[in-house]
């Protein structure tokens, strides 16, 4: 693959998820999860945004970029445990400031101590980081999908409604999706770097999966 894929399949992802938050805050019977929805998909799309400019600038600029789209990808994590714990109690304002937590700090590092340098590769300009430290970037993603499955899952074995019932059903599967595609791409970073966009591609087809359970009656 080739930098000018890398330069399509970014505006192409950043279009879709821009798509789907508007799309989503245009449904006429809102609550805060389609608020919720609505920024992380606003954050992953900002994420690919700045990868099409990682593509096309110089390895400084690009550098500088990939921290902003780490950051908003961290982002992205964090909005949709706030969107899954809203179907288990609505906005727990604790709830939030305490997750927030681990977000921060995972965005300090990223700013400072994760990524060693950059290198052309297969997919463009790319991150040369400190394996441990992705590791940790990984495991808080993927942890705050894990908690945000346990959380649907917890949901769904207490409801009863059916609308409500395919609903949840929907975003179990959109999350079990996630995690994959997280687990999928720090594994093949740390063993052969990145050779093809996994979690954005991950990330747009669960987007739309969310959208379609929570606009649909």
């Amino acid at each position: 693959m080739s930098d000018e894929f890398g330069v399509v399949f970014s505006i192409v992802g950043a279009v879709i998820l821009y798509s789907l938050s508007t799309y989503v805050l245009a449904h006429k019977n809102k609550d805060s999860s389609h608020y919720f929805f609505s920024l992380m998909t606003i954050f992953a799309g900002t994420s690919e945004l700045l990868s099409f400019f990682e593509f096309t600038g110089t390895m400084q600029l690009a550098h500088i970029l990939l921290r902003f789209d780490l950051s908003f990808l961290a982002l992205s994590s964090y909005f949709y445990l706030m969107f899954a714990d809203y179907f288990r109690e609505g906005y727990n304002k604790k709830f939030a400031f305490i997750t927030a937590v681990p977000t921060a700090i995972v965005i300090v590092m990223v700013f400072t101590v994760l990524i060693k340098g950059m290198t052309w590769g297969h997919y463009g300009w790319t991150g040369v980081y400190v394996p441990i430290l992705l590791a940790m970037y990984g495991v808080y993603g993927n942890g705050y999908v894990v908690f945000g499955v346990a959380i649907f899952w917890h949901v769904y074995k207490q409801i009863t409604p059916p609308d409500l019932k395919r609903k949840l059903r929907l975003l179990l599967i959109g999350s079990f999706i996630l995690l994959g595609g997280g687990f999928t791409n720090v594994s093949v970073i740390l063993s052969i770097g990145h050779i093809f966009p996994i979690i954005e591609t991950t990330v747009m087809f669960v987007a739309t999966i969310f959208a379609i359970a929570i606009t649909n009656k």
